[in-house]
């Protein structure tokens, strides 16, 4: 019954200090949601991407040939285990200023089945839908014509909308060959409508892949898998060029055989031709031996009229065997010329280049890596931004728990004198404990995990194609956050209790002695010191009275302040590589890359750009998309890029390389730090490089650059023709260009394409609106960072003060008795706030770019080096919102001071 009445007594505390209880659950409220939202956003992502992946059947791998597919290519990867296989159709395609990637559609086809937004899918073979990002330029119920050889019927109508699950990043739909080099949408069109002996693409899945694509089984056994497929091709090259040969043969052959016909019947004509001729010739003999005999016989004027029809008659037979021998003749000329363009084409035959193929995992679909590699960004975030916050939450908590117990010292002797057991004694400050423990961290797990993951998700889905998003409870995240929770809370009580219930009553009814006072540093610095006021030497000595007090205040607030600058700083650091890269490194805003028949003369290319005024000046140069390969590591990526003189190259991308390093590069590779990081290399060493073609190289590294987004590798023209035993002409132009907005850069574009040598114009701001895009898809997360970081600065300002209040109840209280106003009493706490306050911020500054530092090194990829970046107004604001923290908890304590019962409180220790 006593133990029950005791026990009673908690709720009591909690009613007379609710404020304080509150507190408590908010701290950990928020150190849990925090900590276990964060947490869970990541895995839920996984398993979003991971349904995403398995509902629309998205391919594990793609297959593309310089010489198209065929079902014999098929044949043979289906000889994988669990492979199966699809062939489809694919080209570019511009359509009045809108670049395209025309695909097949098969009704029947299992893999990357489409998700249709608006109308449906076609039925018929001159029926298409189109990518529902391009519904403002395209309405269901449009005729599209495109001119195309692959298509039987070039007008096609739009029936529906659709989003692939090839393309899941909504901001980006990856380069194309044709227009300004920027993809703009897809469209599928019924396969029937395709007329090619040649596949364009093959998909591929395997069933005996794991099911959790971020699974290190899925990237080893698809590794495996790919290593089969290239075995696989690096035969069936030899094999396919020879298909390709006989084919080309067999159409020689009956292109021959048609010649070798014609030929014998030309011969034939020929030789009736010559017979005509003898005959004629003996006609004319015959003739002039008549006209000598006629010449002589009576009747001369008969005679001669005779052989006047006789001659015109052999006249008019010689000019028409003239004409037919030259018909003849004429004839015998083309088929001379047939003949020789066969004997051409039976050399090119023999002569075909070996077939590549290419064969690309899912990360190289456009905006997949992006749209994958955000949950691994958010989980390197969540190791370090919630951990810190909730670390400064665990700290604030013990310290309140610690203090409420100290308070009741005299309570906890009095219990002890009456002969309550430890166990018993303790049971309340446990009760009180774990309710704040159980309440908060209850609230956190919930929140966190229903609350946090689904506002980002419903932030992220304008930008990726995601159908569902479902939150799941996970383990660790919320074990972890239970056991730091009771860690500071019953922790705490335990580590007190434990210690004053080992002392005797006596010491406990009696009140702690309080903190003397003591010379400080600053007293012996007569000149300043003698100039200070009564109670700003009070304030300077009880700043280090109470040194714990100073740490514990002084490191909250900084942790908070910390915390607002590191979201601010970790906002701009996300955007700052497409700056750092376009500003620093990148000092041209588009390429145009040329036709392989213009590579000669690109002339009227030169014209163009020299005649635009919005151009600057342009540098011709050979550039690729090359792979680098390593037996053990995965495929790079990178642009290649090869340049005749240096110095006029530096002009247009600099090389940034450590001082020691700094030199001119003839024999070797320039490549990215990233890139030899990843492959472990260095100067000196070498890298496999193949070609776009598929052709290979062992890539000597000569210096390294800094690089901030994808991989680069750039070579000195004379080193490439070296390596390559190729004399490569220059195949694009870097352009320098006048700011110019979306609009202008499609109209130079334009202009560009209209000479007919440019494949397409890759303007680099492109990139950089991509980039911003990633920025954007990670500020939920930061934005909620700041708020709960603002959040917990109020809280632990307003704890501390409590706390700093409770202390010191009976000083403020002879202060008051001694005379002093309600606002110099609370002046009394606000200058010692204010210096508090002002070093927590300064050291805040210190912890929230140390924190940003390290965020952005453990969210930076292969492929993206995100510099620390903390902007000024990151500052100001974790400045400004501490202070106006602090005046309103100054607000609320003033009137706390004015309400504090000075007799009680000089009568509680007696």
């Amino acid at each position: 019954m006593k133990n029950n009445s005791y026990l009673k007594t908690t709720y009591r505390d909690i009613k007379y200090s609710f404020g304080r209880f509150i507190a408590v659950i908010l701290i950990i409220f928020m150190g849990v949601l925090l900590f276990v939202g964060i947490k869970s956003v990541g895995p839920d992502l996984n398993k979003a991407t991971n349904h995403f992946i398995a509902q629309q059947n998205l391919s594990d791998v793609q297959i593309q040939g310089t010489a198209g597919l065929t079902e014999k290519d098929q044949d043979q990867v289906m000889k994988l285990a669990g492979a199966k296989a699809e062939l489809g159709y694919s080209f570019s395609y511009e359509d009045d200023g809108t670049n395209l990637q025309v695909y097949s559609y098969n009704e029947k086809q299992k893999q990357n089945r489409l998700i249709v937004t608006q109308g449906r899918l076609p039925e018929k073979k001159t029926e298409a839908v189109v990518d529902a990002q391009l519904k403002d330029k395209y309405s269901i119920g449009d005729k599209l014509t495109i001119d195309e050889d692959q298509l039987e019927e070039e007008q096609v109508k739009v029936v529906g909308f659709v989003e692939s699950p090839i393309y899941v990043n909504n901001t980006e739909r990856g380069s194309t060959t044709v227009g300004d080099g920027e993809l703009d949408g897809v469209i599928y069109i019924s396969q029937e409508n395709f007329d090619s002996e040649v596949y364009s693409i093959m998909y591929l899945t395997f069933a005996d892949l794991s099911k959790d694509f971020f699974s290190a089984e899925y990237e080893n056994k698809l590794n495996d898998k790919v290593d089969q497929l290239d075995e696989i091709f690096a035969k069936r090259k030899t094999t396919r060029k020879q298909e390709l040969t006989d084919d080309a043969l067999d159409v020689i052959d009956k292109e021959q055989q048609k010649l070798t016909k014609n030929q014998k019947k030309l011969s034939a004509a020929q030789k009736e031709l010559d017979q005509a001729g003898k005959k004629l010739d003996q006609q004319t003999a015959q003739f002039e031996k008549q006209k000598k005999q006629l010449e002589t016989a009576v009747g001369k004027e008969t005679a001669q009229q005779q052989l006047k029809e006789e001659e015109d008659k052999l006249s008019s037979a010689k000019k028409q065997l003239t004409e037919q021998q030259k018909d003849l003749t004429e004839k015998q000329a083309k088929l001379a010329e047939g003949q020789a363009e066969i004997d051409d084409a039976k050399k090119d035959a023999e002569d075909i280049d070996l077939p590549n193929y290419f064969i690309n995992d899912r990360q190289s679909n456009p905006g997949f890596n992006e749209f994958t590699s955000l949950p691994e960004r958010i989980d390197a975030i969540g190791n370090v931004f919630p951990v810190f916050f909730f670390l400064i939450a665990i700290l604030i908590t013990f310290t309140t728990i610690t203090r409420m117990i100290e308070e009741n010292r005299r309570e906890i002797g009095t219990l002890k004198a009456l002969g309550y057991r430890n166990l018993e004694i303790a049971s309340k400050y446990l009760l009180y404990a774990l309710l704040t423990a159980l309440i908060g961290t209850s609230l956190g797990i919930v929140a966190g995990t229903k609350l946090l993951p689904p506002i980002v998700f419903s932030m992220l889905t304008s930008q990726f194609t995601l159908q569902n998003y479902v939150t799941y409870y996970w383990a660790t995240p919320i074990l972890i956050a239970v056991l730091a929770a009771l860690l500071a809370t019953l922790g705490s009580a335990i580590y007190v209790l434990s210690r004053d219930l080992r002392a005797k009553p006596t010491s406990l009814l009696q009140a702690k002695t309080p903190k003397a006072g003591q010379r400080i540093f600053l007293e012996r610095i007569t000149p300043i010191w003698s100039k200070l006021g009564f109670l700003q030497k009070v304030t300077g000595r009880n700043l280090f009275r109470y040194k714990a007090r100073m740490i514990l205040t002084v490191l909250g607030i900084a942790g908070c302040t910390g915390l607002i600058v590191a979201g601010f700083g970790l906002r701009d650091s996300i955007a700052a590589p497409a700056q750092k890269q376009f500003q620093e490194i990148m000092h041209y805003q588009a390429t145009v890359r040329l036709e392989d028949d213009a590579l000669n003369d690109p002339q009227k290319v030169v014209n163009r750009l020299e005649n635009e005024n919005q151009v600057k000046d342009f540098l011709a140069v050979y550039t690729d998309q090359v792979t680098l390969k390593s037996n053990d590591l995965g495929n790079q990526t990178a642009t290649l890029t090869v340049y005749d003189n240096q110095s006029d190259f530096e002009k247009y991308v600099s090389f940034i390389q450590p001082k020691k390093e700094q030199h001119e590069v003839t024999t070797g590779a320039v490549i990215s730090e990233r890139l030899a990081k990843y492959y472990d290399v260095t100067v000196g060493d070498t890298l496999k490089l193949q070609d776009s073609k598929g052709n290979q190289y062992q890539l000597k590294i000569a210096a390294l650059t800094k690089n901030y987004l994808g991989h680069n590798v750039y070579l000195s023209q004379a080193y490439f023709d070296q390596l390559t035993d190729t004399n490569h002409q220059p195949n694009a132009y870097l352009v320098k260009t006048a700011a110019l907005s979306k609009n202008q850069e499609q109209k130079l574009a334009k202009k560009l394409e209209k000479t007919n040598q440019v494949t397409n114009t890759a303007f680099n701001s492109s990139v950089i609106q991509s980039q911003a895009y990633a920025s954007t898809n990670l500020s939920p997360v930061v934005s909620i960072f700041i708020i709960l970081s603002g959040t917990l600065a109020f809280v632990v300002l307003y704890n501390l003060t409590n706390i700093n209040i409770s202390e010191r109840q009976r000083e403020l209280a002879t202060i008051k008795v001694l005379g002093f106003y309600d606002k110099e009493v609370t002046m009394y706490i606000v200058r010692e706030n204010v210096v508090f306050t002002c070093l927590g911020i300064l050291l805040g500054f210190g912890i929230g770019k140390v924190l940003t530092w390290f965020i952005v090194l453990m969210a930076s990829s292969d492929l993206v080096v995100f510099p620390l970046v903390v902007p000024a107004i990151g500052y100001l604001v974790a400045a400004v919102m501490t202070f106006i923290f602090s005046a309103i908890v100054m607000v609320i304590t003033h009137f706390k001071l004015k309400n504090i019962d000075m007799i009680g409180a000089l009568n509680s220790n007696e």
